[in-house]
């Protein structure tokens, strides 16, 4: 990469400013794990490598802004609960150090090279993989015991906001999809209608859920089995930037829905209506084929967007 860049201008100033001004960038590369909302780039220093993740100038959609916070904030939350994660050297929310807002992060050094495991596991003996597996359902579980008393944001000024209840949290969510979507002019007004419709719909369910710890993005391609500092190899966990406060065990019935297929909803006696997130995972599901039309600049069809239309018309028709 050109070292004019201003990515590689960005990391020589932050190199010098966390490691010393000993320490010199001799390599700078794209790395895995960089995506719609952040830039990642494996630091190569004469003090070692490092990872830094700078967050994109705009982020599209509403949900999925305060990468960098919930990055942070989920980082110490998970260190708190003792589930192993790269430390964070600095960051910054503001944009005053170097004009981005970033991350900057441990190197998980990996026999296998930097890739996340989706995908890897027959790289590993059977032992480890079955340890692998192990340490990833051992932390998924630890972070049940991460609790607060709101549902939503990470942070206090976080764009989600803090909500008492699960239903604020809800329609608070849904409204910034609405709001967006009638920003870019995706609906016609009957769709809109619709979609607004079914977003006022009330929940219905039987239990109190206290709000839990979400990564928000959990699965193999956000872990690592590696070492830090050549330490013994374990699995490493990253990636918060989607991270909020939701239901408990949500995560771990994704994770068992698409892995042993085990239905945690009906084992834990769950409302499964909350639980299958229809409308929320839905609207970010289409906003996803939004997403990369734009980054393609492909010319689409308009059936995701009528797809989604038609499955909240079916949601207002059923009964929950």
């Amino acid at each position: 990469m050109d070292n004019s860049t201003p990515e590689m201008i960005y990391a020589q100033q932050i190199v010098k400013n966390t490691i010393g001004t000993q320490a010199k960038v001799k390599g700078f590369e794209w790395s895995d794990g960089g995506g719609l909302f952040n830039k990642v780039f494996k630091v190569n220093t004469t003090d070692g490598n490092y990872i830094l993740k700078i967050e994109r100038d705009k982020i599209f959609f509403a949900t999925r802004k305060d990468q960098i916070e919930n990055e942070v904030l989920g980082n110490e939350l998970f260190q708190k609960a003792r589930i192993s994660c790269p430390n964070i050297l600095a960051f910054d929310f503001t944009k005053n150090d170097i004009g981005a807002r970033y991350i900057f992060t441990e190197h998980i050094i990996n026999n296998i090279g930097d890739s996340p495991l989706l995908g890897k596991l027959d790289d590993f003996d059977e032992a480890t993989k079955a340890e692998i597996k192990r340490q990833f359902m051992t932390a998924v579980e630890k972070m049940r015991g991460i609790t607060r008393s709101h549902f939503g944001s990470l942070s206090q000024s976080g764009t989600l906001g803090r909500h008492e209840t699960y239903d604020g949290y809800y329609h608070s969510t849904l409204n910034l999809l609405i709001k967006e979507s009638e920003e870019l002019g995706l609906f016609t007004d009957e769709e809109l209608d619709t979609i607004k419709k079914a977003a006022e719909k009330p929940l219905v369910y039987s239990k109190k859920y206290t709000p839990t710890f979400n990564h928000g993005d959990i699965g193999l391609h956000n872990a690592i089995w590696g070492n830090i500092n050549n330490g013994g190899d374990k699995l490493y966990i990253f990636d918060f930037g989607n991270a909020y406060f939701g239901l408990p065990y949500y995560e771990e019935h994704i994770c068992r829905l698409h892995g042993d297929n085990v239905d945690i909803v009906e084992i834990m006696d769950l409302d499964r209506n909350l639980y299958d997130n229809f409308l929320i995972g839905n609207f970010e599901r289409m906003f996803w084929t939004v997403t990369e039309c734009l980054t393609s600049k492909k010319d689409s069809s308009r059936t995701h967007i009528t797809d989604f239309v038609n499955k909240c018309s079916n949601y207002l028709d059923n009964s929950v």
